[in-house]
């Protein structure tokens, strides 16, 4: 029968077996592939990188067993494990076969002082091309994704209002000439009766696009719907003929608008249009006409016009 202490014998006789082996076989010589962080340094003023330069490269090292485990535990705290490539001289694009120029610069594949390693060759990719563009720096204006849904009864005056209500871009010229807004994230708002602050995320345009800020503020401007008379809007001839006096009667009209409880409070009469063109309407025969009219966007509707029809008076003159 095995007892407890022939169990302990056993497993302390394993333990000091491994670590004899693993201290011998950690001291052999090992060709091993591992993936090194890529940097480029020196990138020319004003110029920016037209596509995405690879984070990381394979390369297949050499060195003791032990080196590899102490890389493998502690890599992403080495800060002298990198992989340099120089773009000082690069100004539009230049292709770098890999293993050529680390063999002809060697100290381009930093390796920590610490581990015997040595660098034998590059396994992937074998080559990067490099293509820069000028930097360019722009304004474009916001674009929305908030769709809010508002309780019946109610109105969204005006646009979505944004603070700022432009963005900066910076990146490649070729890219950025081709951005024309910057979106914002998607998001729907239920239930509104009344006004609404809120922030939200900008949508990058695309990955090598640096822009700010990253977030904005906006307001939606929910006022319940309501209508107001408006007198005194001026009726407008146009077209008349220049040998003849012509005239409308009446000259002014009121009407009544429907749009927003506050809205509908500050339009003023010169901001409706009631036109008759006279070129197009005119008629020998005819007395009366109703007349087109124009309400600022913003506004739901009109009706109630007063009065609904309007006489065109001619009168030629005698010579």
């Amino acid at each position: 029968m095995i007892n407890s202490s022939s169990i302990k014998r056993f497993g302390t006789a394993f333990l000091i077996a491994f670590v004899f082996w693993f201290f011998i076989k950690s001291e052999e010589s090992y060709n091993v592939n591992i993936r090194i962080p890529l940097e480029a340094r020196n990138l020319q003023e004003q110029k920016t990188y037209k596509e995405e330069v690879p984070e990381s490269i394979i390369v297949s090292l050499k060195g003791s067993g032990r080196s590899f485990i102490w890389l493998g535990l502690f890599k992403n705290f080495y800060d002298d494990f990198k992989a340099v490539i120089d773009l000082s001289s690069i100004s539009d694009e230049y292709n770098f076969e890999l293993n050529s120029y680390y063999k002809e610069n060697p100290e381009k594949i930093v390796l920590p002082q610490s581990l015997s390693l040595e660098f034998i060759e590059v396994i992937s990719p074998r080559q990067i091309e490099i293509n820069l563009d000028r930097y360019l720096v722009k304004k474009v204006p916001i674009k929305s994704n908030i769709f809010p849904k508002i309780i019946p009864g109610n109105i969204i005056v005006g646009e979505i209002e944004f603070s700022p209500d432009s963005v900066s871009l910076g990146g490649p010229e070729e890219i950025v000439n081709l951005i024309s807004n910057i979106e914002t994230f998607r998001d729907t708002i239920d239930n509104l009766d009344r006004e609404f602050f809120g922030e939200i995320q900008l949508s990058s345009p695309d990955k090598l696009v640096e822009f700010s800020p990253k977030r904005v503020n906006y307001e939606l401007d929910i006022q319940p719907i309501s209508e107001t008379i408006v007198s005194g809007i001026s009726v407008q001839l146009i077209n008349k003929p220049t040998d003849v006096n012509v005239f409308v009667n009446p000259s002014t009209v009121s009407l009544t608008i429907v749009g927003g409880l506050k809205q509908i409070t500050k339009i003023l009469p010169n901001e409706i249009q009631v036109i008759i063109d006279f070129e197009k309407d005119w008629k020998a025969d005819k007395q009366f006409y109703a007349p087109e009219i124009r309400i600022p966007k913003s506004l739901i509707d009109w009706k109630n016009l007063s009065p609904n029809n309007l006489e065109i008076l001619v009168i030629k003159e005698i010579n």
